[in-house]
């Protein structure tokens, strides 16, 4: 039997995901349902690969490339969905299957952040005004809420760089944020800000470069305060189909691959962002829960399964 706290847990986030598909279907997106077995997509070690009817195959981390069929029918989509990912990881922030809040929209990046924003801000609203049961977690919920609004601040990966060097961590340009970083930048902000504009790199090919500089891309972080770290990813996609291929087979991506993939790209003639939004992530951050695997009731990470 679940405790509860762990109920109340639960409810809240069945809450969180009742808040978000209400105002995305109040502003015009259309819920969609990708495929969860892929074809495989190069050699990335992250990605689940299984055996389908004698092929290979991987267990889907996104709604990419089916969402610019969606959104060339609709403009505006989301799916909420579960996402694998093989990273030989064991933290308190890392699971190998998590649901995901997935958003698509033809529209640049600072659209696509204003958007995005505004859902957060909404989710937390309705959670600050529902969740009224007496308990620690509910009470922390209150705390969290209370005080989140919109605009989040936002500073640049240029910044959030020199911020660390000054901080006396040992960060080279073009280097990832870890963890440990994104736990001690979080601690300066009181609300959810954003960390944009990362540098091009391998884990990148799908982003479209920075107008003014090509070694950065159009993309973003959301960071929860108070040591929590990142909740959501937003990029602006490549949305030029030659560019994309030539990025793909730079980073030897085998020509099925980059086939299947750029067939979905034709019906892609705007320009078109997204963000993922961890549900576990940001349950983490309002239930003040030390260990991912608090917020989900049969948590999968590596090494282990619950039961």
């Amino acid at each position: 039997m679940f405790s509860e706290e762990v109920l109340l847990i639960l409810r809240i986030r069945a809450t969180l995901v009742d808040a978000a598909r209400c105002w995305l279907n109040q502003n015009g997106y259309v819920e969609v349902h990708g495929p969860t077995l892929i074809p495989e997509i190069g050699c990335s070690p992250s990605h689940f690969e299984v055996s389908y009817f004698g092929k290979k195959a991987c267990l889907s981390q996104g709604l990419q490339p089916y969402a610019n069929y969606f959104v060339s029918g609709f403009s505006k989509v989301y799916t909420i969905a579960p996402t694998f990912r093989a990273e030989v990881r064991k933290t308190k922030r890392h699971l190998s299957e998590f649901w995901r809040i997935e958003v698509t929209q033809c529209s640049d990046l600072d659209a696509m952040l204003l958007a995005e924003e505004e859902l957060v801000v909404q989710i937390c609203r309705k959670l600050a005004k529902t969740t009224c049961e007496e308990s620690r977690v509910a009470e922390s919920v209150r705390e969290n809420l209370a005080c989140i609004d919109k605009p989040f601040p936002k500073i640049t990966y240029d910044e959030a760089v020199n911020l660390l060097k000054t901080d006396g961590f040992d960060i080279q340009w073009g280097a990832r944020i870890d963890w440990q970083m994104e736990h001690h930048l979080s601690l300066k902000f009181e609300k959810p800000f954003f960390i944009r504009d990362f540098p091009l790199s391998p884990q990148t090919i799908f982003y479209k470069a920075h107008p003014d500089r090509p070694e950065l891309t159009l993309s973003a972080d959301l960071i929860a305060p108070e040591g929590y770290g990142e909740i959501s990813g937003c990029v602006q996609f490549v949305d030029d189909q030659r560019e994309m291929m030539e990025r793909m087979k730079q980073e030897k991506i085998g020509l099925r691959g980059r086939n299947w993939y750029g067939d979905f790209m034709r019906a892609n003639v705007a320009p078109q962002s997204g963000f993922i939004l961890g549900i576990e992530r940001m349950l983490q951050w309002i239930c003040r829960c030390e260990k991912i695997t608090d917020v989900t009731a049969f948590p999968r990470g590596f090494g282990f399964i619950r039961l």
